[in-house]
């Protein structure tokens, strides 16, 4: 791999991490008129549109896959797609868009763990230091009250912490599934699944479109950029890159979305919430370091 195609991929993980991490405010705002699944619903088929110009933009599309590949996709359409924007979407009623972001930088330690069980990508023994440091970091991050522990969990911050780990294995298992495939036609399919499944939950709680636009604005937002060019971009640094390298970038998204919240929303953070994010930011460049001179050697 040269070094131009190498730093490309970093750029566009560090752009869609970035992305993502304006998403937990986008979403924040969203929410307050529009239930989860009609975010997620109008989220996918935005990112659906985004992919399709991509597609007519390439030479020489096959979109044939054979029965396995389009289970496989249909799989990771409901892991990455509707389950994880989902259940962000119900999280962001209740937990801070901040400290959400927060939470879910700890992917990469997820996905080097991951990674090292499905993809064996090295990690080095001291890399769990720096799991046991990023756990530490979440304990404090989560929930509310000012000791050094939370006093009480939300049920918003729990499934922000599930969003992390499903996050991670659907990085993995993308990665597996990639070697030698066309990345835009798999996320096309990945994408078109995830709405296929939003329609479901849509359809049982129903839609309004009665929206303001500070409200549309965030649906467009989510569904463009986030779950259009960001997702491209992340299925094309993945395609190049170990996901343990990849997964590193989400370090991006929380201190892109507690700028965004603290500017946007008005959010703060505590002593406490302060602290924590030291500890998994700590975290996190332990496992990255660890991995990426494993991965060099």
């Amino acid at each position: 791999m040269d070094l131009k195609t190498k730093y490309k991929a970093f750029a566009k993980a560090a752009l869609a991490t970035m992305f993502w991490g304006a998403s937990f405010v986008a979403m924040k705002i969203a929410v307050e008129e529009a239930s989860p699944s009609m975010i997620v619903w109008v989220r996918s088929l935005a990112g659906i549109g985004v992919l399709l110009i991509s597609l007519l933009a390439k030479k020489n599309i096959n979109l044939s896959l054979s029965s396995k590949d389009l289970i496989y996709l249909a799989i990771l359409g409901f892991m990455g797609v509707t389950f994880h924007n989902l259940i962000q979407a119900e999280a962001l009623k209740t937990a801070q868009a901040a400290t959400s972001a927060w939470i879910v930088s700890t992917t990469p330690v997820i996905i080097a763990l991951l990674g090292w069980m499905f993809l064996k990508e090295k990690i080095a023994k001291t890399g769990l230091i720096g799991l046991f440091s990023a756990a530490l970091g979440v304990l404090m991050v989560l929930g509310e009250g000012s000791s050094l522990m939370p006093e009480s969990i939300r049920v918003g911050d729990i499934l922000i912490s599930l969003s992390a780990v499903n996050w991670a294995a659907f990085t993995v298992f993308s990665r597996k599934f990639l070697g030698g495939k066309d990345q835009i036609v798999s996320l096309f399919y990945v994408m078109s699944f995830g709405w296929l499944f939003s329609n479901i939950p849509a359809y049982i709680s129903g839609m309004s479109f009665s929206l303001s636009w500070q409200a549309w604005a965030s649906l467009l937002f989510l569904g463009v950029l986030c779950s259009g060019v960001a997702y491209i971009f992340w299925y094309d640094a993945l395609y190049v890159l170990p996901a343990s390298q990849v997964g590193v970038f989400m370090y991006l998204n929380p201190l892109t979305a507690t700028a965004t919240a603290v500017v946007l929303l008005g959010e703060t953070l505590s002593p406490r919430d302060i602290a924590g994010a030291s500890l998994v930011a700590l975290g996190l460049w332990l496992v990255n370091k660890k991995s990426k001179h494993d991965l060099s050697s």
